[in-house]
């Protein structure tokens, strides 16, 4: 019996040899990688802004015909974790021919670009290649500029290394009317605000009863309007947006003097402002403190019925300060004076010009901090700054967040304030004699935490009005001393009336 199971045995593998050596396919299992396509025809990465086209043209291997070869290829997610947007794996077959051409439209992101060659012909042998694919925004990372005529508006965005360090110092252009060329029209009514909440979206603000839009931080398409933006959509004459802020996740609001809150915890998710916040009568001036507050407040701004200073806590109530302490400064609840501006400045504090109504001539800071709970001693300086060249005249003004430093501008000049020492204001650009017939529209110290020219850079907005040109300058400033140092121009604007920085 075991010889007999023996012979069947051999007989199985002699027929199975005989039929290996019959076969005589064109199969080549050496280099596989290299069999139909020349790997080195293609690169190993690539990088595209969305809607630029992908063009990938592999060259086959030599010797090889390309008769009855077929090709797939596939943008697959590089992250193993699930799409949150859409709750899956992003693989999509983008192209069934050798040659790829493919208009990117996938979100930012790092993906994977796959081509898979069978040959139909041998036994559906097959090669794949992978290449590592980075799609960025279409709007692309830099200094956003809102700037139009007055009817009008559009976004154009400043992109150099400076902005974007990882750029090459080639890169140094503007990329025009992004918000136009997404969404066909431009933005109706003059620009009044522009912000970028992270990872999320950017908010576009108006003067007038439209109020602006939400829009994709990364193509700015209108995602919704103002009214869109509420719980319970105001009417028109019910719009009239005043300033917006943020800290975290957290969005600030204030419209027609009513101040607002939303947090928006999720990416793909937008949760619109409910009821505005009650606990006091008031109505908010157009200057938020939001960022690097202790969390007693959520939010503090000046009531300018009342004149004095109220916070909203983590239930989103409007409360007043309490009694000022022994190291007050000021009564935070009986400030008594009109609000010129407010910034966040150095050392986290946030600096208050004010001043008796209608009188420039008597301006003065009030300076706070809200790093530790309300304990009375929340107002830190009161300093007079009234004698200083040129600040009744000021208009524009910007604090620096690494060291003591005050700009402010009249239409034609540019002072820096030594608020710590003398109080005096040293001239520091004579606008009108450096750009003849320009006059000064915005002024902002450039502001982002852990990058290399936080408080580095200053951008001023200048507009000829005969002309109707805008020019927008890049100074780089000493973040301590505030000392001016070179001067980039850039050209091709309308008036501008609102600037930020778009991170991504």
């Amino acid at each position: 019996m075991k010889s007999k199971y023996c012979g069947i045995l051999i007989a199985i593998c002699i027929s199975l040899f005989t039929a290996c050596v019959k076969d005589e396919g064109n199969y080549s299992y050496g280099n596989q990688t290299d069999y139909f396509i020349d790997s080195t025809s293609v690169s190993s990465f690539f990088t595209l802004k969305q809607n630029e086209q992908l063009i990938v043209e592999p060259s086959l291997a030599n010797g090889v015909s390309g008769n009855g070869l077929n090709y797939e290829w596939f943008l697959k997610q590089e992250s193993f974790a699930v799409d949150p947007s859409t709750g899956g794996y992003y693989d999509v077959k983008i192209g069934t021919d050798r040659q790829l051409n493919y208009k990117i439209t996938e979100k930012p992101g790092s993906y994977i670009l796959v081509l898979y060659i069978k040959d139909s012909n041998n036994g559906g042998i097959t090669q794949l290649l992978k290449r590592q694919l980075t799609v960025s925004s279409f709007a692309s990372p830099g200094w956003m500029v809102l700037h139009g005529d007055g009817i009008s508006s559009d976004i154009s965005i400043v992109v150099n290394n400076r902005f974007t360090p990882a750029a090459p110092l080639s890169a140094d252009y503007v990329q025009e009317d992004v918000f136009s060329l997404t969404n066909g029209k431009k933005i109706e009514g003059e620009g009044a605000g522009l912000f970028y909440l992270e990872d999320r979206w950017v908010e576009v603000f108006t003067k007038g009863d439209k109020g602006g839009y939400r829009v994709s931080g990364n193509d700015l398409r209108t995602l919704n309007p103002y009214s869109g933006m509420f719980v319970m959509p105001p009417a028109a004459p019910d719009i009239r947006y005043d300033v917006y802020a943020s800290w975290s996740y957290n969005e600030l609001l204030v419209n027609k003097g009513d101040l607002y809150f939303a947090s928006q915890p999720e990416v793909y998710k937008y949760f619109p402002y409910g009821v505005k916040c009650f606990g006091e009568d008031y109505v908010a001036a157009p200057f938020l403190a939001s960022i690097n507050l202790y969390f007693t407040y959520y939010g503090v701004f000046y009531d300018t019925k009342h004149k004095r200073f109220l916070y909203i806590d983590y239930e989103r109530n409007v409360k007043q300060f309490a009694a000022p302490g022994p190291n007050a400064a000021f009564d935070m609840r009986n400030v008594g004076k009109e609000m010129v501006y407010a910034e966040h400045g150095f050392d986290n504090r946030w600096f208050c010009l004010m001043q008796d109504a209608g009188a420039p001539a008597s301006r003065e800071l009030f300076v706070s901090k809200f790093n530790t709970y309300d304990d009375g001693n929340r107002a830190l300086a009161r300093i007079d700054i009234s004698a200083a060249q040129g600040m009744a005249a000021s208009t524009f003004f910007a604090f620096g967040n690494r060291g003591n430093i005050f700009y402010h501008a009249d239409a034609t000049h540019i002072y820096q304030n030594n608020y710590t020492g003398d109080k005096s204001s040293s001239l520091r650009m004579d606008v009108g004699g450096s750009f003849p017939g320009y006059e000064v529209t915005r002024m902002n110290v450039f502001k982002w935490r852990n990058h290399p020219y936080d408080g580095r850079l200053l951008m001023v907005a200048l507009y000829n009005a005969a002309e109707k040109k805008g020019k927008l300058l890049q100074i780089d400033i000493n973040e301590v001393s505030g000392v001016f140092g070179s001067i980039k121009e850039y050209d091709g604007f309308g008036k501008i009336t609102a600037m930020n920085y778009k991170l991504k």
